[in-house]
Parts: C-alpha cells; structure tokens; sequence
C-alpha cells in the first residue's frame, strides 16, 4: 500500500477499516480537516489510483464498525445528520447500499420521520449497520439515537419509494428523545445458532422505552442494557423479535459472540454534554472523565442473557468509544489510562 495520504486525506478521522476481496473501505465524519464525510475505498491491487470517495455531503458515519459489506460485496453504511436531497445527491439519516471499489449508489433507506430525526439531532450515523445472509439473500439492521430498529432486505432497501422498510420497530429506548447519550450507538453482533435461529444483539444507551416487555428479563436497566432479537417469519416477511435484555449497563460497548456466549462492556463513561445546572454550558473532557467510573466486562449466555461472567473491579479506568477483540481464546480491551487488558476463556465453552 502506498502512502497514508493516498488512502484519506491528511487528519481525516476513519472510524473503523474493513478489508474485503483486497479492497480497503473506511468511514469518516466530524469534517476532520476540512475533509469530506462520506465512505471511502481504495483498490490495494491499484493503489496507485487513489481512493474513491462516495461522500454524504454533509451527515457523517461515525459507526464504530464503519460500513458493512454483503455477501455479494456491496457496501451498506448509515449517514447521520445533515442536508437531505437525493435529487441533489445529498443524504442524510440514510442507509445507503454503494458498489463495491467504486463506491457508486445502489440503493437506499430513509425514515419516512427524517425531518424529525435530524431536527432532534437523532443521527443514524451512530451506529454502524449489520448484514447477513437469510433465505437467500441479505438482510441489513439499523438504527440511531431515536431508539428504533430497522431491517431491510438488500433486493430492495426501501421499496419503491425508498422510505418503506421491510420491519420497523416501535420504540425501543430513549424516552426521553435525547441526543447525548441515549438510543443505539456503536455496532451490532449477529450469530446463527446450531438449530438455524439468526440472532441480533443491540447496544442500547439508557433504559428501556415505557411498556416493552421482553420475554426475558435480567433485572432494571436505567443506564443501558444489551438487547437480543430473533429473525423470525411472521405474515410471510422476516421481523426482528424480541427475545431477552441483559442486566443493567453502564454505556454499553458494542458486544461481541464467540462460542455461543455474548461479550460485553459496561464502558464506565460519563457521556452527558450539556450541562443541566449552574451557567450551562457543555462539560470539557476532563470534566466528562472524572465523572466517569470504570469499565466491567460481561459474559453472558447467547440465548437467555444470563450473566456468566463479570469482571468486577478488575477494570481501573473507564473506556471510550473502545470495543473487544477475540483471538485465540483471549479478550482484550484498551482503557482511557492506556491500559491493555486481557481475559481468557476455555475455548470449549
């Protein structure tokens, strides 16, 4: 690979980067100097062509998996707040579906409550879309602050009218239609169990919307929680069904699944902005820190949520916009001290 810049630009801020068939996808936001949002890919067998660049004109892609890529290699990710204009080529708190390498527009999804959700400054750009095969072909799952599941089938993402989603959740979080620190953020885990059952688990921020009742339950969650669906059938379309919730988390990280058991992080964080007392004003980081707490890691059973494990106060320091990494046997996990931990688990569990 040729050098940094001919990838993103100098001081742009990628958020996650994803190689497939030898090509590198990566997502930007923030406007991190003065350079454009949008999703970029860069051929590593002609490099020297430079990236190419499909850009939001205005939304950014913060989801901390960056964008998704389907089994025929098409590019899924989710734009958030900003200027909305397809004519005009302008999407925002959009699912797009873009070409592989080229980065050309497929398809795409926006809420038919768009207008709404970027005047609440609800982005769907805070979490990174997933996708999987299902009964021959792909499924997508999104979401956003406003607290809401999407799932979209990759033949079609929105209907004709690009706005009709194949199953649209009621609300499932955020109450409160808060922008800081409430609703979806991060990324989504998938995994197919041994009897064919696709499974999604969801990071949710805060508690659980008023009257949802999931069938399993692991106690109150004010701060956050995990949240675990089942695609099922139902009228003759897949739906995301509800299954269980884990216990109470404080912000949770993006989950992940190894061996039929769902790791998890209660980040610890203090993620409020604005500040409710005194002058206002928003909190510096300094103030955002030492009003966090610290990091617990949990493991919990894949089909019930079931607490298995936790890690207590082993964790010092809390985590920041950070996530799990599993490689043989082993989970490791960076904290805002500059910390590296690592726990093991028997690989025959």
């Amino acid at each position: 690979m040729s050098a940094p810049s001919k990838f993103l630009p100098p001081n742009a801020k990628p958020y996650s980067l994803n190689i497939v068939d030898n090509v590198v996808y990566a997502t930007s936001a923030q406007h991190c100097g003065g350079n454009p949002n949008g999703v970029w890919a860069l051929d590593l067998d002609s490099p020297e062509k430079g990236p190419s660049l499909f850009a939001s004109s205005g939304g950014g892609l913060w989801g901390r998996a960056g964008a998704a890529i389907g089994t025929d290699g098409t590019v899924y990710a989710e734009v958030g707040d900003g200027p909305w204009d397809p004519d005009t080529g302008k999407y925002s708190d959009t699912i797009l579906a873009l070409t592989p390498r080229e980065l050309k527009l497929k398809d795409y999804y926006t809420p038919t409550n768009r207008e709404w959700i970027t005047k609440r400054d609800l982005d769907m750009g805070s979490i990174s879309p997933v996708v999987f095969p299902y009964k021959g072909r792909d499924l997508i799952v999104g979401a956003g602050k406003e607290g809401r599941l999407y799932l979209l089938d990759s033949k079609s993402l929105g209907g004709d009218d690009h706005r009709t989603a194949l199953y649209r959740s009621e609300l499932l979080t955020n109450e409160d239609v808060d922008f800081a620190g409430r609703g979806f953020w991060g990324s989504f885990a998938t995994w197919e169990d041994a009897k064919g059952t696709r499974w999604v688990y969801v990071p949710a921020w805060g508690p659980l919307y008023p009257n949802v009742k999931f069938p399993v339950t692991n106690g109150d969650t004010p701060n956050g929680s995990i949240m675990a669906f089942k695609v099922e059938e139902k009228n003759g379309k897949p739906v995301l069904s509800m299954a269980w919730i884990s216990r109470d988390m404080n912000v949770p990280e993006p989950p992940v699944i190894a061996n039929g058991i769902v790791f998890a992080i209660s980040s610890g964080e203090f993620v409020r902005q604005a500040k409710e007392t005194g002058n206002g004003g928003l909190f510096t980081s300094q103030e955002r820190a030492e009003h966090s707490t610290h990091a617990i890691l949990y493991a919990l059973d894949a089909e019930t949520g079931k607490e298995l494990y936790s890690s207590g106060d082993a964790i010092t320091s809390f985590t920041h916009f950070g996530g799990l990494a599993i490689a043989n046997g082993r989970l490791y996990l960076g904290t805002f001290d500059n910390t590296l931990y690592s726990f093991g688990f028997p690989m025959e569990h």
